[in-house]
Parts: structure tokens; C-alpha cells; sequence
């Protein structure tokens, strides 16, 4: 058999790491949220600011749920029923939150103004993302501009199980991966060549698929190691240096150079933090294997990230303080112990269900020695959750 083709593979080992790289990326959603408009011009809140034009932390969220959905799928290639079950599992993550917000945001609306949030209809389709214009302008309440990203990787989890099993070689997943980043690229490139301009080029599935497909690089890596993945861990330090000083004086997506070449740096940075957070000996993956960030990260980043601009816009314009240190104080804590809450008592009964639980794979083929024995650090299925 030759190395580079698809084959049973044995269960990843976890690593920790890669769970803390949610709380990165949880971490500057909330900074982006919280300083998008600066209200003073130190060369603190400037540094703080500096995601003021384009937002970190969605993109990491991306790339991340790209390298684990698609070791996800990949494992899933030889089971029963591999995509229903791979459907549901998503569902059971995703879909009680979700669908809980959405709830809460439309009794909220009633309770206050008498009548549901105008185009709200948008949102249990998960079509936020498509009619971007209705769900900009819903006038709800409490926030319902984020969850556009949750539509975006829904919609990407539709699509991405059926494109990788059509793959019989790791060379046709890594094509696929390189294929699904260059029309990511042109399309963007469409866009601006027709004036199409603002969210069209930043919320939708073809302008952030290649965040995931960088992702789905990672994964491919873990099975057959190459160069690309050192490549990618000795240019992190270099290529976010280069971003932030770009972002310190105006990266801004919304411009054509911006949005192609400054997008995809932010991108290949992120995949290169995530690929230095998969080596169990380098210093990121010890900071980020931390238990407090590795649970953080695996059982609240969902709820942060649903909850945090509610409670955001609660400290900031309704709590009856000035100080901006109890305020943001108060963001923090009250994100955490409501996220805390929602995952002990709503979301992980959800979640302990065996619906949609892969049966075991058939026993693994006699293998040549031509095939690594031994896997390569990297990523893991245990941190299947990409929300």
C-alpha cells in the first residue's frame, strides 16, 4: 500500500494545546468586541485596538475548526453511516445553544417591544450569512450580528465530509485543500472587481473557506509529515511581526489589498500558531496545554462566544458603574460563569447522547513498511468539538 493512501487509522492522541487555541481565539473576539470603537488615542488603546478593522479571532476559530473537523472526518471515513452520524454530532453540539439564543433574543424582543426582531427568520435558517442586509437589520435586543460565523462553519460542515471522502489519496486531500484556498482567493477577487464590497467579502462561505482549508492542510500533515508544517512553525514569529505592524498602521479588510493579502496573512499566521501549539515540546503548546485554558477552551469557548456581546453591551451601557475596570470586570466574569452554566446544565446533557456515535472501524489492513509507523506530532481527534 502506498503511503499517501487513505487508510483505517488508529485514534489520535488529545493534546490539550488545542483546546487552549480556543481561548486564544475567544479571547480576541471579546478584545475585538470590546475595542472596536476607541474612545481615546493612547498608544495603550491603540495596541489594544489593533483589531479595530479586522477581527483575529474568527479567522483562528476557522482555521482550527478546519484542522479538526477534517481529522474528524477523515476518521470517520470507514464506519456506518459515517455521514448522518457525522451530521448529528454537529447538531448536538451546535443546535441547542444556538437555537437557545435564538430563543432568548426572540422573548427578550417580545417581552421589551411587543413584537418579534424584524427578519428574524433569517436566523433559524441559518441564513444570516446569505441575506446579510436582513440580518444586519433585525433590531433585536440583545446581539445577533456574530452569529453569522455559526452559519458560515454549518454551512461548510454540509459540504466539507462529502468533498474529503471523494478523496482516495492524502495527494487528493492536500489538492483539495490547496484547490479550496485558491477559489476562496478568487472569489474575493470577484468581488472587488465587481464593487461587491463590506460583509460579502468577509461573512460568507466562499470569501472564509480557506481559512478551513488551511486547516484541513494541518490535518492531511498529521497523517503524512512534511516540510510545510516547520516551514509554517519558523515563519510564525516573522509573519506576525510583519501583521502587526501592518495592522498598527490601518490593515483594514474591507480594502482589495486588505481583504486578499492581508486576510490570508492573518490565516497563514493562525495556521502556523496552530501547528506550533501540535508539537508537544514547543513552548506554546506547554503554555496552551495548561489545564485552565485546555478546559476553558474545551467546554466554554461555545458559550463565550454565544453569550459575550449580550453581556458586553450590559456592562457597558447598563451597569450602573463609570469605571470601566468593574465594567469590563464584570463582562468577564459574568461571560464565564453564564458560559460555566450553560454547559453543565444544558449543553453537556446534549451532548452525552449516543446519537450519531461512530461505530468502530473495521481492523486495520497488514500495512508496508513504506507507511509511517509512527505518527507524527500533530492533531487529534479527541478535540473533535470546532465550535
Amino acid at each position: 500500500m502506498s503511503h499517501t493512501e487513505v487508510a483505517p487509522r488508529l485514534k489520535h492522541k488529545y493534546l490539550p494545546a488545542l483546546d487552549g487555541i480556543r481561548i486564544v481565539a475567544i479571547g480576541l473576539v471579546m478584545l475585538h468586541h470590546a475595542t472596536g470603537k476607541p474612545d481615546d488615542s493612547s498608544t495603550l488603546h491603540h495596541l489594544l485596538s489593533l483589531q479595530r478593522n479586522n477581527g483575529i479571532g474568527h479567522i483562528l476559530f476557522f482555521v482550527l475548526s478546519g484542522a479538526l473537523i477534517t481529522t474528524v472526518i477523515e476518521e470517520a471515513r470507514h464506519t456506518e453511516n459515517r455521514y448522518r452520524n457525522f451530521i448529528l454530532r454537529r447538531l448536538l453540539r451546535i443546535f441547542p445553544l444556538y437555537f437557545g439564543y435564538l430563543l432568548l433574543v426572540l422573548l427578550v424582543n417580545i417581552l421589551v417591544t411587543g413584537s418579534a426582531p424584524d427578519g428574524f427568520w433569517v436566523y433559524p435558517l441559518l441564513a444570516q450569512n446569505i441575506f446579510i442586509q436582513l440580518a444586519e437589520t433585525t433590531n433585536s435586543i440583545l446581539p445577533t450580528i456574530h452569529l453569522w460565523s455559526i452559519s458560515v462553519q454549518d454551512h461548510f460542515y454540509l459540504i466539507w465530509p462529502l468533498l474529503v471522502w471523494r478523496c482516495k489519496t492524502l495527494r487528493q486531500m492536500r489538492i483539495l485543500c490547496f484547490s479550496g484556498i485558491g477559489l476562496s482567493i478568487l472569489w474575493r477577487l470577484l468581488m472587488l472587481a465587481f464593487n461587491v464590497s463590506g460583509e460579502w467579502l468577509t461573512h460568507t462561505l466562499p470569501s472564509v473557506s480557506s481559512c478551513m482549508c488551511f486547516g484541513g492542510l494541518l490535518a492531511v500533515e498529521r497523517y503524512e509529515p512534511t516540510r510545510f508544517s516547520d516551514i509554517l512553525r519558523r515563519s510564525l514569529i516573522p509573519l506576525t511581526a510583519v501583521c502587526l505592524t501592518w495592522m498598527w498602521y490601518g490593515l483594514d479588510y474591507s480594502t482589495p489589498v486588505g481583504s486578499v493579502l492581508g486576510y490570508h496573512l492573518v490565516a497563514l499566521i493562525c495556521a502556523a500558531l496552530i501547528a506550533e501549539a501540535s508539537h508537544p515540546t514547543s513552548i506554546a503548546s506547554r503554555i496552551l496545554s495548561m489545564k485552565l485554558f485546555s478546559v476553558l477552551g474545551r467546554e466554554l469557548s461555545f458559550g463565550i462566544y454565544m453569550f459575550h456581546l449580550a453581556l458586553l453591551n450590559l456592562s457597558i451601557h447598563y451597569l450602573p458603574v463609570r469605571s470601566k475596570v468593574l465594567q469590563y470586570s464584570f463582562f468577564l466574569v459574568s461571560t464565564i460563569a453564564l458560559s460555566w452554566l450553560s454547559y453543565h446544565f444544558y449543553e453537556k446533557p446534549f451532548l452525552r447522547l449516543k446519537i450519531g456515535r461512530n461505530k468502530p472501524a473495521p481492523a486495520l489492513p497488514a500495512v508496508e513498511a513504506a507507511s509511517p509507523s509512527v505518527p507524527a506530532p500533530g492533531l487529534v481527534a479527541e478535540n473533535s468539538d470546532p465550535s
